[in-house]
């Protein structure tokens, strides 16, 4: 679900990304796409050590993406794919990284906040195989809130 959003978007993203950093359309369309692979990873990786909270903040607009330190490790990561697989000079890619994270945030933000999105529904878009991932019983202790 977290993917179908991302792609809903891509278009607009896109768009942008060519009007504010000049890009070429084959690197606006590789940085959303890497954008996309970031991001749900990151977000797993984060939801999985725990850190529900701290995303559902982020996707409330109670928290800034830039105020997550994990969250600025995904962004520094994604930077440098930036500039290793699409070809973007790194002082751009410091640019357009924290851009791309935060607008998607945004839409995944609103997407949350319209259909009023509970933890548990986020977990279901971050995709299935979440609760594997908890540290044992942690999903037991949550009330069974990941099953």
């Amino acid at each position: 679900m977290l993917g179908n959003i991302i792609d809903n978007v891509k278009g607009q993203l896109t768009g942008e990304l060519q009007d504010k950093f000049k890009l070429d359309p084959g690197q606006a369309n590789q940085s959303v796409d890497l954008a996309k692979d970031h991001m749900t990873e990151g977000l797993k990786k984060e939801a999985s050590g725990g850190d529900v909270g701290g995303i559902m903040n982020m996707l409330k607009g109670q928290k800034s993406p830039q105020d997550s330190p994990a969250i600025n490790g995904m962004i520094q990561n994604y930077v440098g794919d930036l500039s290793s697989k699409v070809g973007i000079p790194q002082s751009m890619a410091k640019q357009v990284g924290p851009f791309v994270v935060t607008f998607l945030m945004d839409k995944i933000g609103g997407k949350v906040n319209a259909e009023g999105m509970g933890q548990s529904d986020v977990m279901g878009m971050l995709g299935g195989g979440i609760t594997d991932k908890l540290p044992k019983g942690l999903g037991d202790k949550l009330g069974g809130l990941f099953k």
